[in-house]
C-alpha cells in the first residue's frame, strides 16, 4: 500500500479585521471630534460585519465538509481558526469597553 502524495496548500489571502480607527481620519494626530473619517460606531459596525462574514464562511465550509463537497479540509480549518480568533478579539474589545464604561461610571463628579 503506497501513501498518496500531498499537494501544495493554497491559503486564501489574509483579510485582517483589525484596522486602526484613526487611520482614515489622518492617523493618531487627527483632531479629536473631527468630522472626517469614520466614527467609533461606524468602525464597530464594520468590524462586526466582518466577523459575521468570517462566521458565514466557516459555516459554509462546515456544511461542505459534512456533505462531502469540501475537497480540502485545510480550507475549513483555516476559516474556523480565523473566525475563532476574530470572535476572541471581539470579546476582548467588548470586555475592555465594558470595563472602561464601568470605570467612567465610578468617577465622582
Amino acid at each position: 500500500m503506497s501513501i498518496p502524495a500531498i499537494g501544495p496548500v493554497n491559503l486564501p489571502p489574509v483579510v485582517s479585521p483589525i484596522r486602526p480607527v484613526g487611520a482614515e481620519a489622518g492617523g493618531a494626530g487627527a483632531a479629536v471630534g473631527g468630522t472626517s473619517g469614520p466614527n467609533f460606531a461606524t468602525a464597530l459596525g464594520q468590524g462586526l460585519e466582518q466577523l459575521q462574514h468570517l462566521h458565514s464562511t466557516t459555516d459554509a465550509a462546515a456544511v461542505k465538509a459534512a456533505t462531502g463537497e469540501l475537497t480540502d479540509v485545510h480550507d475549513y480549518m483555516i476559516a474556523s481558526a480565523q473566525s475563532g480568533l476574530a470572535t476572541q478579539l471581539t470579546m476582548a474589545v467588548r470586555n475592555k469597553a465594558i470595563d472602561a464604561f464601568n470605570e467612567i461610571m465610578r468617577m465622582q463628579a
